[in-house]
Order: structure tokens, then C-alpha cells, then sequence
């Protein structure tokens, strides 16, 4: 469950309305001051208020509310709702009408209003289609008596079934129908939330720009629940063998500590330990939560809060890693103030890295300087903040001559760079979607074509990211060297119509530069060019139990059904023990002639 779009009123530095669209991973750039931390403060109190309360200074105005109203997604909505309200209502008492009329494109929108400072708003609203006409306006906000009246007007019997009256929802459902049936034009408007359905709402982290674990109250409560949790469980039996308990719990805390040093290891090798102790109270159950690190010149473990800030936010590196894996599946909406902070760009990559795992499955939004991340955001993802009387949050438009103009504006407020100075002895640059794709594309030349692109060094193969700020800038400035430009990307034929679509526009695109050539796969993507024998050899499965994968196949999803089948496990993306177990009969099996005389042709490139 992500936000779609949030709109903010009334909020700090925010007077006039403003809208912002969000995606799975979002970047908000802008100079100081600019108002870039406000989206993310209003997101956690709107999503948590208990946590993140209003305070006086919110307002900016305080005789008028703050209005937060978020748009929230999830494949599945309706299920999820319906599963809240089922016990409530009955399907044939008007829930599958109602449930129509809430949700927008497995979307919801709703809103809330704050009057006063606290930890509760005075209003929650929900988005709902709704009749324009003054007799049938607002139905789901009248009472039972004045529904009962419209029916009488109108003629309209409600069967009865079982016993009790009818609910006001299946009222409602047949005075909808008479509306449906007369033309009655339907607009979209705000009722109360009254069935609560603002309770489905994701979770939310926020952490500050100053982020520590001294300071960070969420990460104390959240290991503090888990330590309860844990505890709740084991002592369901028995109370009288606290101390072992103690040292079970210590004990996870410490796996938890193990797995986050072995990140950190990345990062700074002289590390030999990471201690996270809890303060074990019983009658509080769990009072707090410590972490400490000892080095190698350390006598001791020495707590995280007399370290320096550096090695506060390789903590965080390391911690954003393991939650990538742990929370896979949930639904957290991470909100980070400035993560490159006190981070040498090596750990801003691998930070990025972790971004994009837990992106997958939660929603990551950041504020930040960096041309790091900012660079490796798709341009439709980046916020620019400006400063105009009040905070002001710039998209890029539809139109390709404005979305130019915004991406310029991104590129100088951050003073993003090419990845790479050309060295003269290039002839060539070959352009792929990922490092992934270079060594699928390596593999090929080594099996097949008896040669490399990796390590050659007449050829620069540099990812790309699509449609990230990166893309834009990188292929301008090598469009001016002169050099031979070459673009390999995946087909999408398993996707969408609109996706495969893209992939030809931008293969056009990129064809009518004056050095461009591109290529399209004739496969959907390099998992579709797994060899079935690789798989069977590499996973212990029966000999030709499996086929070649067809081209439009959407090989992740089959590789997961074949799992649940056999009970075993596969990575489904980017699998290289597949590929690099794969002959060379059975690369030239599945490799189509035009990709070998594409990759032919990057390879003899001679250099001007």
C-alpha cells in the first residue's frame, strides 16, 4: 500500500494548496530552506499522528485547519476493504455499490483536517462518488429517516430479508439505482470516514536529517515491540524462567546486531563487533535499547551515541540493508531526511542499493542534495522544491519540451555529472538498463563471439537506469564526443501494451542521433534467456521437466510457480548461476543471429 499523491494546506511553510505525486521512490531536491522536509512531516502525521503529532508551529496560518489528503494504491484494494467491512454489511446490502463508489483505479483518496494541536485530527474524510443534484446529493451522509423519506417519495420498496430493518447502505443502494436509471449526473465529493477506512492505512518511519539512535524514538519503539512480542510469546507457559528469557532475548538482539555488522563490514573492515543490549526491566517489560561497536583498537564495546556521525549513518546503511530483507512484503512508507549525510559516495551507492530493494515491496521518499540519488531517480519521480512566497513542489510535465527544461533545472540545482571522463582510446559506448545487463551481455560475447565488451578498452559500457536524471545527462554529453553510440534494451513483452510501446519509442529515439544504433531483445527481457537445462543441472530437477521459455513468457512469475511446485528455491531475477552454467550450445540456442550481429558490430568499431 503506497501514496499515489499528496496535496498539503495550512502546513508550515505550505499556505496555497500543493500537489504532489509520489512513486515507489521518490526524491524531493531544493535549495536550504526551501521547504523540501515539509512533504515528508506531513506525510507522517497524516499516516501516524501518535507518533508525529501536530504542534503549534505547523500552522501556518492558525486560524484555519491543516488539511492533509493522501491518495493511497495497492493492487487488491477492494479486498482489503471488503474484508474490513464484511463483518459490518452483507454484499447484497450495498457494499459492492459502496466500494465502487470509494475507490478510484485501486486508489483511495482521503483527507484529513486539523483544528488544534494533539495527536488526533478533527476530520477524516473519504473521497466518494456522488449524485449533483439537490435532492440525492450526500447520500451516504443522511440518516436512516431521511433516506426513508426519499424512498417514500420516490415509490421505491426495499425487499426485506431475514429480520431487522434494512441497513442504510442498501437503502442507499436502491435510491442509487433510480439516479443510475434517470441520468442523474454523478461529481466526486468529501464525506465523513465513518466506517473508518483510514485504518488500512500504511505505516510510516520517519527519520531526520540528524538521524542517530539516541534521538530515534521510532527505532527504540520498534525494537522495544519486538523484544515484547518475543517475550509475550515465550512466557504464554510459564513465568519462572525469566532469566533464560532475558538471555533468549539479548541472544536476538545480538543475530539482529550480527546481520547489520556484516553489512557494515562493507564499509569499514577494521569492525569486530556490534552489541545491541536491552535493558531489561520486568515489570516495564523492555525499558530501552542500545547499540554499541567495538573496533579493532577498541578495549570495549563503545556506545553508538560516542561515536562520530559518520559511523551513526553507516549504521543506518547497514540497518536500511537489513530491512530491505526483513520487510519485505509490509507496508512502510520510509520518509528520510538528507541520507547522504556524513556518507562517502561508495556509501551512497550501496544506501541507493538498499532504497531500491525495499522499494519493491515498501515506499521510499527522500529529501536530498546528493547528486547521487537524485541522478539515479527517474525524472517522473524527482520533486523540485522552490521558495516562491511559500513552498512551491515542481514536476516534469507530459510535454517533451517542458520535461527537457525541468530535467535542466534538476541538473543544475545539484550539479549532476556525467558518470565517466572519456578517455581517448574509447571508439564506443554501449548504453544497457543495468551492471546486470553488462554481464549478461559479456557472457554472450565470451561464449559465443569469443571476445569481451567488459574488459575492453576500446568500449565503455555504462548502465543507464532508462529514465533517470543519469540517462539524460550521461547520453547528452557523450552525444557531443563524436564516439559510436550503442543501446541494448529489454523488449517488456510480457508487459503491457504502453510498456513495450516505450521500449520502441526510446529504441527510435536513440536511432535517430547521429551515432545512434539500438536494439530491442527479441526475448521480453535476459531472465527469458535462461536455458531450461541450466536450470534443471543447477537445481537438482528431473531432465526435460522444464521447456524454453517463450518470448512474451513472464519468466519471474513462472520461475515462482515452478518453485511452489517443487519446494525448492530459485532467484528469479538476474539468476547468473543460470547463466554462467549455461554452455555455449545452449547460449547459441536461444540467442537470436540479429543480437550476435549487434554485438558484432560494437566490437569492431574502429577508432576514428
Amino acid at each position: 500500500m503506497k501514496i499515489k499523491e499528496v496535496i498539503i494546506k495550512n502546513f508550515r511553510g505550505v499556505k496555497e494548496t500543493q500537489i504532489i505525486p509520489l512513486s515507489n521512490f521518490s526524491s524531493i531536491v531544493g535549495k536550504n530552506d526551501s521547504g523540501k522536509s515539509i512533504a515528508l512531516h506531513a506525510i507522517a502525521s497524516f499516516l501516524d499522528p501518535s507518533d508525529y503529532p501536530i504542534v503549534e508551529s505547523d500552522f501556518n496560518d492558525n486560524s484555519q485547519p491543516i488539511i492533509i489528503e493522501c491518495t493511497i494504491y495497492k493492487d487488491g484494494l477492494k479486498e482489503i476493504i471488503e474484508k474490513k467491512l464484511k463483518s459490518k454489511f452483507k454484499k447484497d446490502d450495498g457494499l459492492d455499490e459502496f466500494l465502487a463508489d470509494i475507490i478510484f483505479e485501486n486508489s483511495i483518496k482521503i483527507q484529513k483536517q486539523y483544528k488544534q494541536i494533539g495527536k488526533n485530527c478533527s476530520v477524516v474524510n473519504i473521497l466518494i462518488k456522488n449524485f449533483d443534484d439537490v435532492d440525492f446529493i450526500n447520500l451516504y451522509k443522511k440518516s436512516d429517516e431521511e433516506l426513508k423519506t426519499i424512498l417514500d417519495k420516490l415509490s421505491i420498496t426495499v425487499p426485506t430479508s431475514g429480520v431487522g430493518r434494512n441497513s442504510k447502505l442498501e437503502k442507499i443502494k436502491f435510491i442509487k439505482k433510480y439516479c443510475i436509471e434517470n441520468a442523474i449526473a454523478i461529481k466526486n465529493s468529501w464525506v465523513e470516514d465513518e466506517y473508518k477506512i483510514s485504518d488500512i492505512l500504511p505505516e510510516v518511519e520517519l527519520f531526520a536529517s540528524d538521524y542517530g539512535l539516541e534521538a530515534d524514538t521510532k527505532f527504540k519503539t520498534n525494537s522495544v515491540a519486538e523484544i515484547q512480542d518475543f517475550f509475550n510469546e515465550e512466557t504464554k507457559e510459564s513465568t519462572s524462567r525469566l532469566s533464560a528469557i532475558e538471555k533468549d532475548i539479548k541472544d536476538k538482539m545480538n543475530k539482529e546486531a550480527e546481520s547489520i555488522k556484516n553489512y557494515m563490514l562493507d564499509y569499514t573492515s577494521s569492525l569486530q563487533k556490534i552489541e545491541i543490549t536491552p535493558s531489561v526491566v520486568w515489570k516495564d517489560a523492555v525499558k530501552s535499547v542500545d547499540v554499541s561497536f567495538q573496533f579493532e583498537d577498541d578495549e570495549k564495546p563503545i556506545q553508538m551515541s560516542h561515536k562520530g556521525a559518520g559511523y551513526r549513518r553507516l549504521f543506518m546503511v547497514a540497518r536500511f540493508r537489513y530491512l530491505a530483507e526483513k520487510n519485505k512484503g509490509k507496508n512502510i512508507v520510509y520518509l528520510i531526511e538528507e541520507p547522504e549525510t556524513f556518507l562517502h559516495p561508495s556509501a551512497q551507492n550501496d544506501l541507493l542499493f538498499s532504497f531500491n530493494e525495499l522499494s519493491n515491496d515498501n515506499q521510499i521518499i527522500i529529501t536530498t542534495h546528493s547528486p547521487v540519488f537524485a541522478g539515479s531517480t527517474n525524472y517522473k519521480s524527482i520533486i523540485l522544491c522552490k521558495k516562491e512566497n511559500q513552498s512551491i513542489y515542481e514536476t516534469a510535465a507530459e510535454d517533451e519540451k517542458e520535461k527537457n527544461v525541468f530535467i535542466q533545472k534538476i541538473v543544475k540545482e545539484l550539479g549532476i555529472k556525467p558518470h565517466y571522463n572519456l578517455v581517448d582510446n574509447f571508439s564506443s559506448i554501449l548504453f544497457v538498463e543495468s551492471n546486470n545487463d553488462v554481464d549478461f551481455y559479456n557472457i554472450i560475447c565470451n561464449k559465443i563471439l569469443k571476445n569481451t565488451i567488459k574488459e575492453n578498452n576500446k568500449i565503455l559500457c555504462l548502465p543507464f537506469g532508462g529514465e533517470n536524471i543519469d540517462s539524460f545527462v550521461n547520453i547528452d554529453y557523450f552525444e557531443k564526443s563524436g564516439r559510436q553510440l550503442f543501446l541494448i534494451l529489454d523488449s517488456d513483452k510480457h508487459n503491457t501494451e504502453e510498456k513495450q510501446k516505450k521500449q520502441q519509442e526510446r529504441k527510435d529515439d536513440f536511432n535517430k542521433k547521429e551515432n545512434g544504433s539500438a536494439y530491442l531483445l527479441k526475448k521480453s527481457c535476459i531472465e527469458n534467456y535462461y536455458h531450461p537445462r541450466a536450470i534443471e543441472r543447477n537445481y537438482n530437477l528431473n531432465e526435460n521437466s522444464l521447456v524454453v521459455f517463450e518470448d512474451k513468457e513472464n519468466v519471474k512469475e513462472t520461475i515462482k510457480k515452478i518453485c511452489e511446485e517443487k519446494n525448492i528455491q530459485i532467484k528469479t531475477k538476474n539468476n547468473f548461476e543460470i547463466y554462467n552454467c549455461m554452455t555455449e550450445n545452449e547460449w547459441t540456442e536461444l540467442v537470436e543471429e540479429d543480437l550476435l550481429n549487434f554485438l558484432r558490430n560494437i566490437l569492431d568499431v574502429k577508432v576514428a
